[in-house]
């Protein structure tokens, strides 16, 4: 079988890539292969669709970009996935939830009901925060620094996610019946918790635009794929944190 991933370089689709023992075909604009104008003439049998503007303090700044990459690089995932008959596995976020607070989740948003409208067959994934050995992100950027620095009063909550655990729901949700599953715990646990976790010094800083409060997602896979397709996070947040801490303070 024929994978086709785009954003295959980024922070999720590298480990993707890693985990999936069959052919695959990349595009990424890191390996000049845009998906907006790449001539890709390969069947795919699965396309996921990763590639995607994911700042939201970034899609504030340059709204255009964001709508480039999320909105008509999905358009175009739409495109060769029904020319190809080709499964669209979809990745999304909390940001799509109800009223949008920026750029960002107004493309996601506009990017789910694009697919439900246009595309064949698609599963569309809605990830939680996700974080292990991320370049961005609160929980990798507080095991990294000296000290946590959270923008508000870090009273608003995430549901957070390993990217190993994400990237086994990517896998299987290829076998998922079509539709928009909420990829989470279900458990809701705010920046200060995550602060606390370092047994770092803590420093407040203002609240920055475009930052959504609290959005907690649930696993809603129906319970006809549960026997199937079983999937639930089984990495705690709390503990990784307190091992990767404990372990700095070890060297």
């Amino acid at each position: 079988m024929i994978y086709l991933i785009s954003g295959s370089r980024g922070y999720i689709g590298s480990k993707l890539v890693k985990a999936i023992d069959d052919t695959i075909f990349e595009i990424d604009l890191k390996i000049g292969r845009d998906i907006l104008s790449y001539d890709f003439k390969e069947k795919p049998f699965y396309l996921y669709h990763l590639a995607a503007q994911s700042g939201v303090p970034e899609s504030v700044d340059d709204p255009i970009n964001d709508a480039r990459q999320n909105i008509l690089g999905t358009l175009k995932a739409i495109e060769i996935a029904n020319k190809y008959n080709a499964k669209l596995i979809f990745t999304t976020s909390g940001a799509a939830i109800g009223k949008a607070n920026s750029p960002y989740g107004l493309s996601k948003q506009a990017c789910e009901k694009y697919i439900k409208m246009l595309c064949n067959d698609y599963v569309i994934l809605r990830l939680s925060s996700i974080y292990g050995d991320k370049p961005k992100g609160v929980v990798d950027t507080f095991i990294r620094n000296k000290k946590c620095c959270i923008f508000g009063d870090g009273t608003q909550k995430r549901d957070f996610v390993n990217i190993d655990d994400i990237v086994n729901c990517l896998i299987l949700a290829k076998n998922w019946d079509m539709g928009t599953y909420e990829c989470g715990s279900g458990k809701g646990i705010s920046i200060n918790e995550i602060a606390k976790a370092t047994g770092k010094k803590i420093e407040y800083l203002p609240k920055r635009n475009g930052d959504k409060g609290s959005v907690i997602l649930r696993n809603t896979t129906p319970k006809i794929d549960k026997i199937k397709h079983s999937w639930y996070p089984e990495i705690d947040v709390i503990s990784y944190i307190k091992n990767k801490c404990q372990s700095q303070m070890k060297k």
